[in-house]
């Protein structure tokens, strides 16, 4: 190589930085589509949960009432896994409710990840933490299976997948409840 000419290696490199940069774009538009085909899917699975309205509070005087709305992360989850494309799963649901989407890296999604999503997901949701971010109360194991039940997962799946959660240090549990453990944002 130290023969070659400069001239000649120079186009060589032009050659080959256009190349990456043709691949790059190839690389940017396939995201792009994988991506709103997720987003498509997510927004499917919102319109099946749906929303849920509750009344909150009102002013003293009578004049302005206060109405939340709440999407059900844990059935939007499980709506998901039955609507995301094969080989995807929600891997967690962030703080301020979007989700997080992982490809498993194969051509079916494991049911395992997806009744650990689910799992994941009942905890987040019924995880109440206090103004300082310090967890204030937890579910219950037995609450966090009947949610999974009522979200559609086998009450032995859901039992044996929560174990498991806790052998990752994704929940802890004890004294028959479950809390969000230090792997909990990242499985």
């Amino acid at each position: 190589m130290a023969d070659e000419p400069l001239h000649e290696r120079m186009e060589q490199y032009e050659r080959l930085a256009t190349e990456a940069n043709e691949q790059a774009r190839e690389r940017d538009r396939v995201a792009t589509d994988v991506s709103d085909r997720l987003a498509a899917a997510i927004s499917t699975a919102a319109e099946e949960t749906g929303v849920t309205i509750e009344p909150g509070t009102r002013s003293g005087d009578g004049h302005r009432f206060n109405v939340t709305a709440r999407l059900d992360s844990a059935a939007l989850v499980a709506a998901a896994t039955r609507t995301l494309p094969d080989g995807f799963v929600v891997s967690h649901v962030n703080d301020d409710g979007s989700l997080d989407v992982e490809w498993t890296g194969t051509r079916e999604t494991p049911s395992k990840r997806e009744h650990g999503a689910i799992l994941k997901a009942i905890v987040a949701e019924e995880t109440v933490l206090d103004e300082d971010g310090f967890v204030e109360s937890v579910p219950t194991r037995a609450r966090v299976t009947d949610r999974a039940v009522e979200l559609g997962l086998d009450r032995s799946d859901a039992d044996d997948r929560l174990a498991r959660l806790a052998t990752l240090d994704v929940v802890d549990l004890a004294d028959g409840s479950v809390y969000p453990d230090e792997n909990f944002s990242r499985y």
